[in-house]
C-alpha cells in the first residue's frame, strides 16, 4: 500500500512540476527560518544548564536609584567578598572575579618558538573557590594549591595551547608568562568547559592584596563582580540583606550626601544570561529578541503552509479525473486522505533537503544575526527531534484540508466532466482569507520596514547641536609602551602647523555615552540646588572646531588644572538661572572646590536618541587620561582629504611610533551607536522579502484556481467582444480586493507596533498617513505583477478551445 503511494505520489508531483517547484520552495523557506532560529533559541536557553547546583548560584549585584529613577549595575565594591567570607551563615561559597588590566602579556621563547607578545589579555583575579563553583577538569596541577600565592597562573586548555602550542598540558606547568613586568609561573591548565557557560574566563592569577583589603564601599566597578553559592536549602535573600545593612553602615552618610540609594540584590546564575542590566562586559541575550525571533519564524512557516493549502486546492480541479476514478474503484476515504498525506510528508522531506543549504547560505551571509559561539554548539538529538517534529506539524497543517477536501468529490459529476463543481463545500471564500491572513502579514512587515527606515536616517540628519561632517576621531594611546605617557598637545601643535588640516582639538567625543559623571551645587537665595551631570572634558579649541554655538559668556580658558565651567542651556534652567547671562560668573561646588560659570552654550546631544538632552558641564585639563581623543577637522575641498591623511599619519607615526594610526570618521562613529537598531532594520528588511514572496506564492496559486474555474466564461466573454484588457481587469480585481482588505487589517496592527517601538528614541519621527499610502501601494504592485502572468494568460487563450467542451 505505501509503495502504491509513493509510486502515485511520484508520478502527480512530476506530472506538476511547477506547483511542486512553488510548494517545496515556500516550505522549505518556512523550515530554514524554524531551524535557524531553533538553533539560537536552543544555545541561548542552554547557557548555564549543566552548571552543577545552578540553582543555588547568584550573582550579587547592586542596586542605584537617584532622582527618582532606578537602575542596576553588575559591579560591586571591593569589600563585598571579603565581608561575606567572614562566616556569614547561609553562605557555602563566595567567589570573586575581577578583571585585571594588563597592557602586555610576554610568552619567553622556548625551543622552536619565537617570543610572543599578546596585547591586552583578558586576565582575572580569583580564588580557589573558582574551581569549586566551576567544574573544570584539571589537566595537571591541583585546585589547592595552584593559586595560594601571587606569582601563579592558571590556564585554560585553548588558553594553555594558544600560548605554547603542541605542548601537553604536564610540560606547560612551571613555565613562565610575564604580565607587562611581573614574571607568574603557570601552576595549573584546566580543560575548558563543554557546554555554555557565563563563566568564560581562560586565565586566572590571584587576587591581589590591594585589592582584597580594600575598605572603599562607596565606588562600584564593573571590572569587579561577586557570586554566592548558598547551602542547600537556604536563601540568599538574608545574605543581600546583611550586605546591603553593611554597605549603609560604612557608606550610608556619602549616599545621603550625594543624593542617592544603593542596596544590594542577586540574580540567579539560570537567569543571568538573559540579564543584559548587570552584564558588566560579558555576552548577554535577550528574551523579547528571541520570541521576536521566534515569532517570525513561526509567521513565515504558517504563510508556507497556507502557500501550500492553496496551491493544492489550485490543482485539485485538475485532478478530479484521477480521484473520481479511484473512488469509482473503490478508494475509501481514509485511503485518500492517506495517500494525500503521504504526497505532502515527501514534499516536506524534499522541502527539508533544499533547507539545508538555505540554512547554511543565510548563516554564511548573514553572521551578525547569529550569536557568538553558535558554531561550536552541537545538540544533534535536540535538533533531529525538532526537525521531525516540524515535518510531522506540516503535514498535519498543510495536508488535512485539501486531504479532507479530496473526500468531497462527487464521482458523477466528475465523470460527467463537471470537474470544476467537483467539491462539496469547498469555498472560495476560505482560500481568500488565507491570502488575506498572508497579505497582512507581509503588509504588517512592509509598514514596519519603511517606519524604521525612515527613524534611522532621522538619526543622522537630525541637527546634533554640533557640526560632525568632515571630523576623524583618533584615540589617543592608553599604553605606556606606545607612549601613553607622551605629551597630547605635541600632536596638536605638530598638525596645527599644517595647513593640510582645517582644525585639531582634543576632548571628550560630543556624542558618546561615555562621560564623568559630576554632582555640582549651587547655592541660591532659596537654598542649595545639586544636580548630578555627566562632565566632560575639552579644550580651548573644542567648541570652535565643533561650531556648538556659545548663548552668553567666553569660551573655556586652556589650563593645567580644573579653573572654570562651561555648560549647556539644560543645566542652566536645571540651577534655576532665568537666562544665559545670569548665569556667567555664578559659582559651582565641585568636590568641595568652588568654579566660577564662564560660558552657556546651547544644548546638544552628547547621547543617542534614546535618550533627552541632559544638563552637562564641559571642563578642561592637560591630562591625557581625561582628554581621551584627537579630533581632526579635514579640509572642505574633499580632493583634499588624501594630503591631509598622509599628515595625520607622518606626524603621527614620528610621535607615536610604537601605536596603531587608528581614526574613524565622526559620522561612522555616531552611526555605530544605533548598531542594534541597524540590525533589527536588516532582518525586518529581510523578513518582508521572504514573507512577500511566500504570500505572492500563494496569490499565484489562487489566482491559477480562479482561472481555471472561469475558463469557459473568458471564453464566452472573447466571443462576445471582450477585450483582453478587460478580461485582466475582471480577473485581477478580485485580487486586488484582498490586498486593500489585508491593508485595512494590517495597518493599524503595524501602527500600534510601530508607536510602541518608537516610544524607546525620545526623539522620534511621526508617523505619517503617506507611510502606509505609499507600502499599500508596494502591496498592490506587487499582487498586481504575481496574478497578471495568469490573468494574461487567460485572457490571450483560444476561445474555441475553452468552449470545446461544450
Amino acid at each position: 500500500m505505501i509503495k502504491n503511494y509513493l509510486k502515485t505520489t511520484l508520478r502527480h508531483l512530476w506530472r506538476n512540476r511547477l506547483f511542486t517547484v512553488l510548494n517545496v520552495l515556500g516550505l522549505a523557506i518556512g523550515i530554514s527560518a524554524c531551524w535557524i532560529v531553533y538553533r539560537m533559541v536552543d544555545y541561548e536557553l542552554s547557557f548555564d544548564k549543566a552548571h552543577p547546583d545552578a540553582e543555588r548560584v547568584y550573582q550579587i549585584v547592586g542596586r542605584f536609584k537617584a532622582d527618582g529613577q532606578e537602575s542596576g549595575f553588575g559591579g560591586v565594591p571591593l569589600p563585598l567578598a571579603p565581608t561575606l567570607t567572614e562566616g556569614i551563615s547561609g553562605v557555602e561559597l563566595v567567589v570573586p572575579i575581577y578583571n585585571q588590566y594588563i597592557e602586555t602579556l610576554t610568552v619567553p621563547a622556548m625551543e622552536g618558538l619565537l617570543e610572543k607578545k599578546v596585547e591586552g589579555p583578558q586576565v582575572v583575579a580569583t580564588q580557589s573557590s573558582y574551581f569549586d563553583l566551576v567544574p573544570h577538569r584539571w589537566l595537571a596541577g591541583s585546585k589547592l594549591t595552584a593559586l595560594d600565592a601571587p606569582d601563579k597562573v592558571v590556564l585554560t586548555e585553548s588558553r594553555a595551547t594558544e600560548y605554547f602550542p603542541g605542548l601537553k598540558p604536564e610540560n606547560i606547568i612551571g613555565k613562565t608568562l610575564m604580565y607587562d613586568t611581573v614574571v607568574r609561573t603557570i601552576t595549573g591548565v584546566i580543560a575548558d568547559l563543554d557546554y555554555p557557560s557565563s563563566f568564560e574566563e581562560k586565565e586566572f592569577i590571584a587576587v591581589p592584596a590591594t585589592e582584597w583589603t580594600s575598605d572603599n564601599w562607596i565606588g562600584s566597578n564593573s571590572d569587579h563582580i561577586v557570586f554566592v553559592k548558598v547551602v542547600q536549602g537556604g536563601s540568599i535573600r538574608p545574605i543581600v540583606d546583611f550586605a546591603t545593612e553593611t554597605r549603609l553602615e560604612f557608606a550610608g552618610e556619602a549616599q545621603r550626601e550625594y543624593g542617592f540609594e544603593a542596596w544590594f540584590d542577586a540574580v540567579p546564575l539560570t537567569e543571568k544570561h538573559f540579564a543584559a542590566e548587570y552584564a558588566t562586559g560579558s555576552r548577554s541575550a535577550s528574551m523579547n529578541t528571541l520570541y521576536g525571533l521566534m515569532g517570525i519564524s513561526f509567521f513565515l512557516l504558517v504563510l508556507a503552509c497556507i502557500n501550500y493549502v492553496n496551491l493544492s486546492t489550485a490543482q485539485m480541479p485538475q485532478r478530479a479525473r484521477e480521484i473520481g476514478i479511484r473512488k469509482t474503484l473503490g478508494g475509501t476515504p481514509r485511503a485518500l486522505i492517506g495517500n494525500f498525506l503521504v504526497e505532502t510528508s515527501a514534499i516536506a522531506v524534499v522541502a527539508l533537503l533544499l533547507a539545508i543549504p538555505l540554512t547554511s547560505l543565510f548563516m554564511a551571509v548573514f553572521p551578525e544575526f547569529i550569536p557568538e559561539g553558535l558554531g561550536d554548539f552541537k545538540n544533534h538529538t535536540g535538533l533531529a527531534l525538532f526537525l521531525l517534529t516540524l515535518l510531522a506539524a506540516i503535514t498535519l497543517a498543510a495536508g488535512l484540508y485539501p486531504a479532507w477536501l479530496i473526500t468531497k468529490v462527487q464521482t458523477v459529476k466528475v465523470l460527467k466532466g463537471q470537474g470544476e463543481k467537483m467539491i462539496v463545500g469547498a469555498r472560495l471564500n476560505f482560500r481568500k482569507a488565507l491570502i488575506v491572513f498572508q497579505f497582512v502579514i507581509a503588509q504588517a512587515f512592509i509598514v514596519s520596514a519603511l517606519i524604521i527606515g525612515q527613524q534611522l536616517n532621522y538619526t543622522l540628519d537630525k541637527d546634533l547641536g554640533f557640526t560632525h561632517d568632515a571630523v576623524v576621531n583618533i584615540p589617543m594611546p592608553y599604553r605606556s609602551d606606545q607612549g601613553a605617557d607622551i605629551d597630547p598637545f605635541i600632536y596638536k601643535r605638530t598638525l596645527t602647523q599644517r595647513p593640510e588640516i582645517a582644525g585639531i582639538a582634543l576632548g571628550h567625543e560630543p556624542l558618546n555615552n561615555n562621560h564623568f559623571g559630576t554632582d555640582l551645587r549651587y547655592t541660591a537665595d532659596t537654598g542649595e540646588v545639586r544636580v548630578n551631570m555627566p562632565r566632560k572634558y575639552i579644550d580651548a579649541d573644542y567648541l570652535g572646531l565643533y561650531q556648538m554655538e556659545l548663548l552668553a559668556g567666553t569660551n573655556i580658558q586652556q589650563t593645567d588644572t580644573l579653573r572654570d565651567i562651561v555648560i549647556n542651556d539644560a543645566a542652566r534652567k536645571a540651577f534655576g538661572f532665568k537666562t544665559p547671562q545670569a548665569a556667567i560668573g555664578q559659582i559651582l561646588t565641585l568636590q568641595n572646590k568652588q568654579y566660577p560659570i564662564v560660558g552657556v552654550i546651547a544644548d546638544f546631544h552628547q547621547k543617542d536618541l534614546h535618550v533627552q538632552i541632559e544638563p552637562i558641564a564641559l571642563v578642561t585639563s592637560n591630562r591625557r587620561s581625561n582628554l581621551q581623543t584627537f579630533h581632526i577637522k579635514l579640509p572642505a575641498d574633499r580632493s583634499q582629504w588624501k594630503k591631509a591623511f598622509a599628515v595625520m599619519e607622518q606626524e603621527w607615526k614620528t610621535i607615536y611610533p610604537n601605536a596603531p594610526f587608528d581614526y574613524r570618521f565622526n559620522d561612522e562613529r555616531i552611526k555605530g551607536l544605533y548598531e542594534s537598531e541597524y540590525r533589527m532594520a536588516k532582518l525586518v528588511r529581510l523578513a518582508t522579502g521572504v514573507t512577500v514572496l511566500v504570500s505572492c506564492l500563494g496569490l499565484f496559486g489562487l489566482a491559477t484556481l480562479t482561472a481555471f474555474q472561469r475558463t469557459k466564461e473568458i471564453g464566452i466573454r472573447k466571443v462576445l467582444g471582450a477585450t483582453v484588457t478587460g478580461i485582466v481587469g475582471l480577473l485581477s480585481k478580485d485580487f486586488v480586493k484582498l490586498v486593500f482588505i489585508a491593508i485595512a487589517i494590517a495597518s493599524p496592527i503595524a501602527w500600534w507596533a510601530m508607536n510602541k517601538w518608537l516610544e524607546d528614541f525620545a526623539y522620534r519621527i511621526d508617523i505619517q498617513w503617506w507611510m502606509f499610502a505609499v507600502a499599500g501601494l508596494a502591496a498592490v504592485a506587487i499582487a498586481l505583477l504575481t496574478v497578471s502572468w495568469q490573468a494574461i494568460r487567460a485572457a490571450v487563450a483560444n476561445p474555441v478551445e475553452s468552449l470545446r467542451d461544450e
